[in-house]
């Protein structure tokens, strides 16, 4: 591990319920197997894949086999899943649905999580930003607020000196601003969790939630952080991940957005790194069609940032998106609006995510790139257009994070090792085009 130091003990992208590996869901469940409520794992497995799996069966063949192999096509996410999110979230709910049963049912939490904090201990990381996501009642927030309090206090018990856990809270992208308050209520009532609370998330589905909703949210968090400078909670935010509902221009457009709204974190963001033409080959039609509401943004972007995309070398032809725009605009915003690719629109494209890097880098904002991760969920079609090349080749900062480390069966170091081999940098200068992660950490702005 002497390579890579710095990257290889630094993780800042990785989601607790993504952590547990198929031989811990085989220890987890082996005496209490028959027990669990198994169907949220079922019903999504089955409308993402068409055949029914019988869990406890599963785990009987496990125990007759000494191991948790049996269980591996239903809770590792492979290549052969097809770039599918819903088949992604059907295999994480086998992982969930072992969790609530040892956080509802037995009461366990905390042996639950320490197991997770100290693996990754053990594996000799010494910083690490954990995620997790709770439902939320705006009527009734007691259980979200029991939640995200047991994560916290996990990572202020396995913390060391030379290991130091934080954690950030995953809001759901539908209610940003009402879920946040409660986050400021926890604060309020326990301010000792302030050191290890350091920030925010936005994951799940991205489809059907676009930048812009949060704006009021972001509004309401950039005030209290100034009010409240020590008790700063930074965003970190998921997008550009999984975008087959829109266009390409649409997908790299809300990764800016997310920036401009002040994301100091954008996971994934493969729509800025990916090869259009990568891109469109994916899927028969992709990203041919989106939502007229869509469409209307996007004049409004290019309108907004007309001088800089000319400056860029793209054509922008202001007269000609406001008479779209106002066609558009007397039409039904969920229609769909169509519109073919050509060889001059994918090279535009290449323009446009070239912009939005060097966006990204003048503001310092963080790719956080999960290179499995990306390969699978995104349908990255081979390693050689993994978009983390076209990453290395920008300025942006970067951070390498292992993002579901059970779930997809890698840990850091590895993540890290496959950058090397596949990045065309050696070590030496992979390390200095990486810096040091921990520099990018949530929370650093705030007063000592």
């Amino acid at each position: 591990m002497s390579e890579l130091l710095s990257a290889k003990t630094c993780e800042l992208h990785v989601h607790i319920g993504g952590c547990l590996t198929a031989e811990d869901l085989f220890e987890l469940g082996r005496e209490v197997y028959d027990q669990i409520d198994w169907s949220l794992f079922v019903n999504s497995f089955e409308n993402a894949y068409g055949t029914r799996p019988d869990p406890p069966a599963l785990y009987r063949q496990a125990l007759a086999e000494g191991g948790g192999q049996t269980l591996r096509p239903y809770c590792v996410y492979g290549r052969e899943d097809g770039g599918d999110f819903a088949r992604f979230q059907a295999k994480f709910n086998f992982s969930i649905c072992v969790f609530r049963h040892w956080w509802h049912v037995l009461d366990r939490q905390d042996e639950l999580l320490d197991r997770i904090v100290e693996r990754h201990r053990n594996e000799g990381l010494r910083y690490v930003e954990y995620r997790a996501m709770a439902p939320f009642d705006a009527e009734d927030a007691d259980d979200f607020i029991d939640f995200h309090t047991t994560m916290a206090r996990a990572m202020v018990r396995g913390a060391r000196a030379d290991f130091h856990p934080r954690y950030l809270i995953s809001l759901p992208r539908w209610q940003p601003l009402e879920s946040y308050r409660v986050v400021r209520r926890l604060l309020e009532q326990q301010p000792d969790l302030a050191d290890v609370l350091v920030g925010l998330d936005f994951c799940h589905f991205e489809e059907g939630y676009p930048p812009e909703s949060t704006s009021a949210f972001f509004e309401r968090l950039h005030r209290d952080n100034a009010d409240r400078p020590a008790q700063r909670l930074d965003v970190a935010y998921h997008v550009g991940e999984v975008y087959f509902d829109k266009s390409l221009e649409s997908a790299v457009r809300w990764c800016h957005e997310a920036a401009e709204l002040g994301a100091v974190r954008l996971g994934h963001c493969t729509a800025l790194g990916l090869d259009p033409a990568a891109a469109l080959a994916r899927r028969e039609g992709a990203h041919e069609c989106e939502s007229t509401s869509e469409r209307l943004a996007q004049i409004r972007y290019d309108l907004h940032h007309a001088e800089a995309l000319r400056g860029r070398g793209m054509v922008v032809d202001c007269d000609a998106l406001r008479a779209e725009q106002d066609d558009l605009s007397a039409r039904d915003g969920s229609k769909p609006y169509r519109r073919p690719y050509s060889e001059a629109r994918l090279e535009e494209i290449r323009l446009r995510q070239a912009f939005v890097l060097d966006c990204l880098t003048q503001s310092g904002t963080v790719i956080e790139t999960c290179p499995t991760s990306n390969l699978r969920i995104g349908a990255v079609p081979a390693e050689s257009v993994h978009p983390v090349h076209n990453f290395l080749a920008s300025d942006v900062p970067l951070a390498i994070g292992a993002d579901d480390p059970g779930l997809f069966d890698c840990r850091l170091e590895e993540e890290v090792d496959w950058v090397l081999r596949h990045g065309g940098l050696d070590a030496k200068s992979l390390e200095q085009r990486l810096a040091d992660p921990y520099s990018f950490r949530c929370g650093r702005e705030r007063p000592v």
